[in-house]
């Protein structure tokens, strides 16, 4: 008989019943030399003279093909075999995964059940409520455990822990009854405390909101002393993540405010979510909420995050939130001092930059003597780039606040060099503020044709809201769209979809009728057409080749072909049903159904996806990528680990060896949350060339963590990322790949990686 877990008759029961319930289906959520081995059968006990085939669930899991991972495998006496049997199904998570999932769910090893629940929520779309009690019957089984859940400083497969993975599933399932069976898992406290406080928080991050009878648990659990057998001490501070998502309501808004203020005097990777918290104080608790933001931002001995955030939500606190960043403002800059200016190439820039724009587009006359004197802001000798890019983004973004929405301020021309892109992005930005009308339409016009990409993307993106641009929308987005440029191709593609009307021109019959002396006064809504220009423009965009991790970009196209009804959009949005991404068939139906087409499901890829080239020879040990900079902030390295993302860590090893990573730019970073980098482009829409398909897990994204940027699932390529604090929205939906280590924080968007080294 295997080892499978058999104590509760109930629970046996309720999965029998649940698993026969006919749910309906539903959408799932380069090989290294040296440090890697094959991957080869081993033997089992799950049948008479079997084998378990490693390799082969491998393959499966990466191709999602639940059919090729045994049966037998989910009862085998060898829990190595269950364990990589559910990680398997729970990566797949599809309709047809459930069944198996269900099985699992019923092991008696902590790993094999966290595996199946971390499945199960990600497979509940149509069969939530099913789900919840499915779950809520498992975790059931562990009330008289009080276990102390992951130690601190384990790594890997070690955080695969059930509690978590059973209350997060019941919140990404969601619904009132996810609600309730969390609550009562958080009344239970110990073990479940902070397990149950991540549900909520996932729950609350869909729903936007909980039940009072939620907002009053959380309140409670924050109150309530940590004396419970299990109870990590400050974990009740993770009722932060559901307060930072939830609206309040006047009921519980003076509470939670309460509750996060005092909050602030726990160091903790939480207490940046009680920022978050203090940052959605309405408008009438915003003078109370503004100074205790205040004094985190001018408290170095703060985290840098915490300080990035602090600066951040001041700009969500309406008037007393822009005087408190202005008091900060004042406080903080530099001015002259030439060690303060060097201490640049550090966080503190962040913590500058974010308050500058806190002040909102219209800054209290409180900030102009600060904003006056960094905006003439030098560096005492000649800088280095690193640093003159950052002061170059001082300078300009203290003019922009001081232009007041004027493009051609004589401050905002001289904060850097017109032709950077720092220089056009604070004009475009400033141009935006008003309607682009004779001379702002003709600089606008000027700015579609930058050779910046990004300013390019910038201006396409804008043409949304710009309705008085008329018939120069279409001919700058059919510009946009011939320019091969997968960012820009998306951008446009992205403002059809949303914005058909403004690919549309005056019908040629208007046009004729104007012309014509017999012909009658003109209409007051004349009729349009599809720009004829822009027409051509998206045939050619979607009969070019993009390379098959450009997800955004071909997504886009079909969906902008939907929207405008194009002669081509049924016939590419059909091909994309068939594709083998799973992103780009659920988009695809949705063309589809725009299109008026009866399409019930495109879960059936006519092709299958190609497998991963590092199957079988995978990295088994961590990977060291020491990577060098240009902001000349000391060393940072990746310490990649293959436990738990085997292909993704191989892959990585592999660009790296290969020289991707020199002399690619950091592309985009938010403070206190990401750093990111990995596109040759620069702009974020691109990658490698080859598509990477997720390993995600559920654990955690703790502060200095490394993932896999995704555009949805499947859709990895070369991006990654670090975080900069603790992210609990992202655990379990991105690849955690390993650690960072080294002055992350410190780099800044534009900045380049130099070198990039795998350090064996």
């Amino acid at each position: 008989m295997p080892a499978v877990w058999r104590s509760a008759t109930s629970w046996t029961a309720l999965a029998v019943l649940l698993s026969l319930g006919g749910c309906s289906k539903a959408p799932p959520v380069g090989s290294d030399s040296g440090a890697a081995a094959t991957e080869t059968t081993s033997p089992s006990s799950s049948g008479e003279g079997a084998t378990f085939d490693a390799l082969a669930v491998a393959r499966a899991e990466d191709l999602r093909h639940p059919k090729d991972v045994a049966p037998e495998a989910r009862t085998s006496h060898d829990v190595v075999v269950r364990r990589r049997s559910a990680r398997a199904l729970a990566r797949i998570a599809d309709a047809a995964s459930v069944d198996g999932l269900v099985n699992h769910l019923a092991d008696e090893d902590p790993e094999v059940v966290a595996w199946a629940a971390y499945g199960l929520g990600h497979a509940c779309k149509g069969r939530e409520d099913a789900t919840v009690k499915m779950l809520a019957a498992r975790a059931a089984s562990f009330a008289g455990d009080t276990g102390a859940g992951v130690r601190s400083g384990v790594r890997g497969s070690a955080e695969v822990e059930p509690r978590t993975a059973l209350a997060r599933a019941e919140g990404r399932c969601g619904g009132s009854l996810a609600e309730q069976a969390l609550v009562s898992l958080l009344k239970a406290g110990g073990a479940w405390r902070e397990p149950a406080l991540l549900g909520l928080g996932d729950l609350a991050r869909t729903r936007k909101q909980v039940s009072a009878d939620s907002m009053t648990a959380l309140l409670e659990a924050l109150a309530a002393p940590v004396s419970d057998a299990g109870a990590r001490a400050g974990s009740a501070d993770m009722a932060f993540y559901a307060l930072s998502r939830a609206e309040a309501g006047e009921a519980f808004d003076k509470r939670v405010l309460d509750v996060a203020i005092l909050a602030l005097a726990r160091p903790g990777d939480a207490r940046i979510l009680a920022i978050k918290t203090i940052g959605r104080a309405g408008k009438d608790l915003a003078r109370a909420a503004a100074p205790a933001l205040l004094v985190v931002v001018v408290d170095t001995s703060a985290t840098a995050a915490e300080r990035a955030e602090a600066a951040r939500s001041l700009g969500a606190l309406y008037e007393p939130g822009q005087l408190a960043a202005a008091e900060a403002l004042g406080r903080l800059a530099p001015d002259k001092d030439a060690v303060a200016i060097q201490g640049l190439l550090g966080p503190e820039f962040h913590v500058l930059y974010t308050l500058i724009g806190s002040l909102g587009a219209e800054p209290p006359k409180k900030a102009e003597p600060v904003l006056r004197a960094l905006a003439a802001m030098t560096a005492p000798a000649e800088p280095k780039p690193a640093l003159a890019r950052r002061l170059a983004e001082l300078r300009c973004a203290a003019a922009l606040g001081l232009a007041r929405g004027a493009h051609d301020a004589e401050i905002l021309r001289k904060c850097d060099a017109e032709s950077s892109e720092i220089s056009q992005r604070v004009r475009l930005t400033s141009l935006l503020r008003r309607p682009l009308a004779g001379d702002r339409k003709a600089a606008f016009r000027s700015f579609t044709k930058s050779e910046h990409l990004r300013i390019r993307e910038m201006a396409v993106e804008a043409i949304g809201q710009h309705r008085e641009l008329g018939d120069m929308a279409a001919t700058i987005l059919a510009e946009a769209l011939l320019s091969k440029k997968a960012g820009l191709v998306a951008t446009a593609a992205d403002v059809i979809d949303q914005h058909p009307e403004r690919a549309m021109v005056l019908a040629e019959s208007e046009k004729r009728a104007a012309l014509d002396p017999r012909a009658g006064p003109p209409s007051t809504d004349p009729p349009t057409e599809l720009s004829r220009e822009l027409s051509k423009a998206l045939a050619a965009a979607l009969a070019e080749k993009w390379p098959e991790d450009r997800f955004e970009t071909r997504v886009a196209l079909i969906e902008a072909a939907a929207a405008v009804r194009h002669p081509q959009a049924k016939a590419v949005a059909t091909a994309g049903c068939n594709d083998p991404n799973i992103v780009v068939r659920e988009r695809a139906q949705k063309a589809l159904r725009t299109l008026g087409e009866a399409v019930t499901a495109c879960d059936a890829p006519d092709r299958q996806a190609t497998p991963a080239s590092e199957l079988g020879s995978t990295a088994r040990t961590t990977q060291k990528i020491a990577f060098t900079s240009d902001a000349a902030i000391g060393p940072l390295t990746f310490v990649l680990e293959p436990e738990l993302s085997p292909i993704t860590v191989t892959r990585l090893s592999a660009l790296a060896r290969s020289g991707f990573y020199k002399g690619i730019v950091v592309h985009r970073v938010a403070p206190g949350f990401v750093v990111q980098f990995g596109d040759p482009e620069g702009d974020g829409y691109g990658g490698s060339g080859t598509s990477l398909r997720c390993e995600t897990s559920p654990v955690p994204f703790a502060p200095l963590d490394v993932g896999m940027a995704l555009a949805g699932r499947d859709t990895g390529s070369s991006q990654v990322f670090v975080t900069l604090s603790r992210t609990p929205h992202l655990d379990g939906e991105y690849a955690r790949v390993g650690r960072a280590e080294g002055a992350w924080a410190s780099l800044a968007q534009g900045d380049v990686i130099v070198d990039a080294k795998v350090v064996e």
